[in-house]
């Protein structure tokens, strides 16, 4: 541990878009938390909510394994192109026949 305050990254606010900041963390169990978020929208949205954190899947084994908490081995992989619906295949070949001169 290195001792430094744990910092954990804004999201978007769902009622009115703007930056929301974690205020404070619950720990539920070793792969669940609940995260509070509080709003920062300068209108003062002042909205409060809570964001789940869930370890579901491992993808570098750990040299020290808990067996009680074994989560399930998948491949880490870039996305193949920018297009997400199909990120999950190779990159596909340029369309030639849109680049005609």
């Amino acid at each position: 541990m290195s001792g430094r305050p744990v910092q954990l990254p804004h999201v978007c606010c769902p009622a009115c878009g703007g930056r929301a900041f974690a205020r404070s963390v619950g720990k539920k169990s070793l792969v669940y938390r609940e995260v509070y978020y509080h709003c920062r929208n300068p209108d003062a949205c002042g909205h409060q909510f809570v964001v789940s954190m869930e370890a579901i899947r491992t993808t570098r084994p750990s040299r020290f394994p808990m067996p009680r908490h074994k989560l399930p081995l998948t491949q880490w992989h870039s996305a193949a192109n920018d297009r997400a619906a199909n990120d999950d295949g190779p990159p596909s070949e340029p369309d030639t026949a849109a680049i005609t001169p």
